[in-house]
């Protein structure tokens, strides 16, 4: 977690405990874990301007749609895909950068 001016940046954002876990529900827990890690700080999801999706097999990615939907659809946040070949941990699907950014004037 990193404080910008204005603001906050989250990297490596995943679900605390991957092993087992579907795509889907790495990605709402690594939201839930997300929306704590912001609300430490004041802010909500509702701050977040920019997210980041990495992850590591895109076939099963659409599952998320429903909860990302969900936490994001209010609020249309810039949105980046990434592809990576694998992560540090074999079990960890998707993983999160989370962004809130001054407005631009």
């Amino acid at each position: 977690m990193e404080r910008i001016q204005g603001g906050l940046r989250i990297t490596g954002l995943r679900a605390p405990q991957p092993q087992g876990e579907t795509i889907a529900e790495q990605c709402r827990a690594a939201l839930e874990y997300g929306a704590t890690l912001l609300s430490d700080y004041g802010y909500s999801m509702q701050d977040v301007t920019r997210v980041t999706y990495l992850v590591s097999d895109t076939k099963d990615f659409p599952s998320c749609f429903p909860t990302l939907r969900h936490v994001f659809s209010k609020i249309s946040p810039s949105v980046t895909l990434m592809w990576v070949r694998k992560f540090s941990n074999p079990h960890v699907l998707i993983e999160f950068e989370l962004g809130i950014e001054p407005a631009q004037l």
